[in-house]
């Protein structure tokens, strides 16, 4: 909570010298809780002149009072776009605005960027002309790296790190989106991990677990940067890629290339192998995301029963 600060008018029958007591008491209560408040406070000028900082100022960026005083706040903590974005708010204040809110980074005299949310809001004099600016606000950094952290982590599986089933229905939708405006051709890859369940019943679920994390390693090695791969199910993977010419069977043995030494490296005594099936999504009109992975499922399960694995 920001401090709320009432200002009482004094009687008019007191005398010269209480009334320049009661300012003097005024102005020190004044100082005191600007600079017990827990925000980031700032004095300026109507040209964008820092007047005064609170000691939460100079705790938290490394510059002192004396450091800013004088200087165009513009100039000193705000970057770039926020920079930029502080003069349209100092714009809409002399325009007649109420406030100006406002998030953005600031610097510090180490270099250090610190996320900053907070208002701009202004001091008129009698005739209503802006006279002073207080900048009011609050470092939100390590809250909005605490946010971001669960946003991600309610789109990563915790296993592989690999996108889970929400995370690529997200990113795989707008992919989609994307794609049918600019007319191209993507590819849909289902692949499943062979006799998982047996592996677990014979080897452990640590064993398994190990499997399955190299299967994504395998996976993020085989396709693009720019492609989306995603652990969907227990055993289930997928991949949605750009349109590539090559053959699936093509794909199957880079992944094979890519599995075969991780799987000798992790110690594991048993092989790792996926089966693998694709649908495309051709324009003009292409496949929905369900279509997609429904095809590219059924047609994975009829190579695997076509062609079955062995566990050795």
């Amino acid at each position: 909570m920001y401090p709320i600060v009432v200002v009482a008018r004094m009687p008019e029958h007191t005398s010269h010298m209480e009334r320049e007591k009661s300012l003097e008491t005024e102005r020190d209560f004044f100082a005191a809780v600007l600079e017990s408040a827990d925000a980031f406070i700032l004095v300026l000028d109507c040209a964008g002149r820092i007047l005064q900082a609170n000691r939460t100022v100079e705790r938290a960026t490394g510059h002192s009072d004396d450091d800013l005083r004088g200087r165009q706040f513009a100039s000193v903590l705000p970057i770039r776009e926020a920079a930029a974005a502080f003069g349209e708010g100092l714009r809409r204040l002399n325009q007649g605005a109420v406030a100006y809110p406002f998030e953005s980074h600031w610097v510090t005299r180490s270099g250090e960027r610190l996320l900053v949310a907070g208002s701009l809001t202004p001091l008129r004099d009698g005739d209503g002309v802006l006279s002073h600016v207080v900048i009011t606000a609050s470092d939100i950094t390590q809250r909005r790296a605490l946010e971001d952290e669960l946003r991600m982590m309610s789109l990563r599986d915790d296993m592989t790190g690999l996108y889970n089933r929400r995370g690529f229905s997200l990113l795989a939708e707008q992919r989609l989106k994307d794609d049918r405006r600019s007319g191209s051709t993507l590819t849909m890859v289902y692949a499943d991990v062979d006799h998982l369940k047996a592996i677990n019943d014979q080897f452990g679920h640590n064993a398994g677990d190990i499997a399955l994390v190299l299967c994504a390693q395998a996976l993020e090695a085989t396709f693009r940067e720019s492609d989306i791969v995603a652990r969907i199910g227990g055993d289930e993977f997928v991949v949605l890629a750009e349109a590539d010419t090559r053959e699936l069977t093509t794909v199957a043995l880079r992944l094979e290339k890519e599995l075969d030494p991780r799987t000798a490296a992790s110690g594991l005594r048993f092989p790792v192998s996926l089966t693998i099936g694709s649908a495309h999504s051709r324009p003009p009109h292409g496949l929905s995301l369900d279509e997609l992975l429904q095809r590219a499922d059924e047609f994975m399960y009829e190579r695997k029963h076509r062609a079955p694995a062995q566990l050795t």
